[in-house]
Parts: structure tokens; sequence; C-alpha cells
């Protein structure tokens, strides 16, 4: 049996933290997306993490489409990859 990805890593949407200018940036670009009718700016990030120690390893937007779709291909990655396939396919640099 293959040691797959998931049992040394996990991924989760968290909120983008939004402070000072980027938080401007923020609603500027929510409010012309919704006048314009296109999506608006990354709510939340995808974080991946080791499990032993819980230092994060991937951040992304979560911003290419529906997040939880991205949250699903990601772990649907890390249940059918090896850890060394996994960072390979999404170029994440340890």
């Amino acid at each position: 049996m293959t040691d797959v990805a998931a049992n040394h890593l996990h991924a989760e949407l968290v909120d983008r933290p939004q402070r000072g200018i980027m938080r401007l940036r923020f609603w500027v670009l929510a409010i012309l997306g919704a006048m314009f009718q296109h999506e608006g700016p990354a709510v939340f990030d995808l974080v991946v993490r080791r499990n032993d120690t819980g230092r994060e390893i991937m951040r992304t937007p979560a911003d290419v489409m529906d997040p939880q779709h991205l949250l699903d291909t990601v772990e649907d990655d890390l249940e059918t990859k090896t850890v060394a396939e996994f960072l390979a396919e999404w170029r994440v640099i340890e």
C-alpha cells in the first residue's frame, strides 16, 4: 500500500486576511465585480498544512473556481498521491 499524502498533510479553506489597503482593495474589487457581473475577489484561501506540526506549506487564493470544488480536488489528490507527487503537482517547494 502506498503512503498517501493525506497521512501527512491536510487542506482547508480559511478566510482571507483583510487589513489596511488590502481591505479597501477587496471592497473596491467586490463592488466593481458586482457592477460588471464578474466574479469578485477571493474570499477564501486554500491552505495545506503538515499534520504533525500544523506548519503551513501552501496557501493560495481560492478564486479559480468554486472554493469547495478546489478543496475537493486537493483533498482527492492528497488521498491518491504520495507527498512527493502532491508537492510536485501543486509546485510546492518545501
